[in-house]
């Protein structure tokens, strides 16, 4: 941990911790957490994640990823069952970018559909 060059003038004088110290401190104690879990990983074990840990490591990364112009929003494309991802501008909510595109997604879905019409009629 860094004082920032300071040394107190006293023993009985400490370093103050910052808001940014205990933030790198959290930080190194999750990084070991998933060093930790990748080691057991490694060595064939189950490691099991809880509802609630998923939830907020999701929450972290889209905090990480979205700026402070745009958002994100998360769907399932209700034929294909599959995530979509749209990056919105915040003030108007104009959609900047689909990932994977809904025309796309759709086309999928119907190419699925032709699939199945053609399986079903040769039978």
């Amino acid at each position: 941990m860094s004082n920032y060059g300071v040394t107190p003038s006293s023993p009985a004088q400490a370093p103050v911790k910052s808001t940014s110290d205990s933030m790198v401190e959290s930080s190194m104690a999750n990084i070991q957490s998933v060093r930790d879990m990748k080691s057991a990983e490694s060595r064939g074990e189950h490691v099991s994640v809880s509802d609630e840990q998923l939830i907020k490591a999701i929450d972290r990364a889209i905090k990480a990823v979205e700026g402070s112009v745009t958002s994100l929003e998360f769907s399932i494309h209700t034929k294909t069952n599959r995530i979509m991802v749209k990056v919105l501008e915040k003030d108007t909510g104009r959609i900047i970018r689909e990932i994977p595109p809904e025309k796309t997604m759709d086309m999928v879905a119907k190419l699925w559909e032709l699939a199945g019409i053609m399986v079903d009629e040769r039978r």
